[in-house]
């Protein structure tokens, strides 16, 4: 049996990146969880790829983002002297945008292409994009679709209000199949019809706007490598419609992902990107969601003053807000408030966050369900920080009243994560009493599972 050469080039990486063993194993551990996946490498996995074993899936990918980051240079899985590994850092494209786009969603509607996309690797590079310029561009504003438009146009704008609407109370597990599909064989198709240049822009807008939606299914499912491939699609279709509001909430989504991920500075970047892009062609409302993850950003990256500066920005935009919010693009009281819980707990003001949360819970539409789960599983987490158990099993449990009626990976996540903790308080009658209604929510969910109901 012949034996595997020793992987020099990946040993000369290592070297440069002056990295142990432990911390490649770590490092693609933690990327492994933002492409969803439960990794467990320790040194001794890589001694093996060291040795010449080739590691399998979406590992060499991850290995090879995770050198890009730590070197701040493009790795290639070649160089990694991973030869047969995935090519998901360079692929083909069909000719055109949209065409790469429409191989994208089939393939995402096909069960086999869903699994392998839903893996795939967030990439710190795809975050650099390049700057809105409008001088020379017939620039498209808000007012141009506020017109007269086809039957066609009308159905796309109702179906994907209706989209949103379902995705924010219900969170992204449902009808996530039903909305790529409807992208796939109406939206996109007639894309390619002879149709007049207006009605193209208005459906190329509505393209846009349902690839941002399902860009963000995918962030709240916590496949965050496929969400980034729906908004870097989302965000070239806004290049070539010459939208610059759209770029903006494109801009603005892949900020917030990467603040989740805690990607502090390419956040910021973007954050700042699309305020300058989408500023000026924005009402007040949309201004103060573009202000408010400015503020975000700062607070992620430890900078609390110019975190409070932009929050006050986007608090004078929102008293300026009037008329019906926007489908995309909105901002109202309950996410202000809940920017500026977050802003307390990266400043270390714990009691000052849960002020903030309960006037965030007060001002949360009850429409937005998925919104207001998730503030509860961040009070409860604030109350425990300060030892407030009672009150935090209090707030557990008024998440869980809404648990059983929100598909959200998010909300699962942070429940899981509230539940782990509350488990070290198990003599607590408190603690104990909502770890035992945890279960037997479980125990119900799995016997309807298993009778088909």
């Amino acid at each position: 049996m012949p034996s595997r050469a020793r992987n020099d080039r990946l040993r000369d990486l290592l070297t440069a990146a002056g990295w142990s063993f432990d911390n490649l194993a770590r490092a693609v551990n933690s990327a492994g969880t933002e492409a969803g996946l439960r990794l467990r490498y320790d040194r001794t996995a890589v001694a093996h790829w060291l040795s010449g074993t080739r590691p399998r899936g979406q590992v060499p990918a991850l290995i090879a983002e995770v050198l890009t980051r730590r070197l701040g240079r493009p790795v290639s899985s070649a160089e990694l002297g991973l030869t047969c590994a995935t090519a998901g850092r360079k692929t083909a494209r069909p000719a055109g945008k949209i065409a790469a786009f429409a191989d994208l969603v089939r393939a995402d509607l096909d069960l086999v292409g869903h699994d392998k996309l839903a893996r795939s690797v967030y990439r710190l590079d795809v975050l650099v994009v390049p700057a809105w310029r409008s001088k020379g561009l017939d620039v498209r504003h808000a007012d141009d679709r506020t017109g007269p438009t086809s039957a066609q146009v009308g159905m796309a704008r109702h179906l994907t209000q209706a989209f949103a609407a379902a995705n924010h109370q219900y969170g992204s597990g449902h009808a996530r199949t039903a909305l790529t599909a409807y992208l796939a064989d109406d939206v996109l198709p007639r894309l390619a019809d002879p149709v007049t240049e207006t009605v193209h822009r208005e459906l190329l807008g509505s393209a846009i706007d349902l690839a941002l939606l399902i860009g963000f299914a995918c962030f709240d499912s916590n496949e965050h490598g496929l969400a980034q491939r729906y908004y870097r699609f989302a965000l070239e279709l806004a290049v070539f419609d010459r939208d610059p509001l759209r770029y903006a909430i494109v801009l603005r989504a892949l900020s917030q992902q990467a603040c989740h991920l805690g990607h502090g500075r390419p956040a910021l970047g973007l954050a700042l990107a699309a305020l300058a892009a989408g500023n000026h062609h924005a009402q007040p409302r949309t201004g103060a969601f573009l202000h408010a993850q400015v503020s975000l950003s700062y607070a992620t990256l430890g900078r609390a003053d110019a975190a409070l500066a932009s929050h006050q920005s986007a608090r004078d935009n929102l008293r300026n807000a009037t008329g019906p919010p926007p489908t995309f693009g909105s901002y109202h009281r309950g996410e202000l408030d809940y920017h500026a819980a977050s802003i307390r707990t990266f400043d270390g003001d714990t009691s000052g966050a849960i002020v903030a949360l309960r006037s965030a819970l007060r001002h949360y539409p009850s429409a937005e369900r998925r919104s207001r789960v998730l503030t509860l599983a961040e009070l409860a987490e604030r109350q425990l920080d300060l030892g407030l158990l009672t009150r935090a099993c209090a707030t557990a449990h008024r998440l869980l009243d809404d648990y059983p009626r929100v598909h959200s990976g998010r909300v699962t996540a942070a429940m899981d994560g509230l539940r782990n903790r509350l488990r070290q308080f198990q003599r607590n009658p408190a603690a104990r009493a909502f770890n035992q209604r945890c279960s037997a929510m479980s125990q119900s969910h799995s016997a309807s599972s298993s009778s088909g109901t």
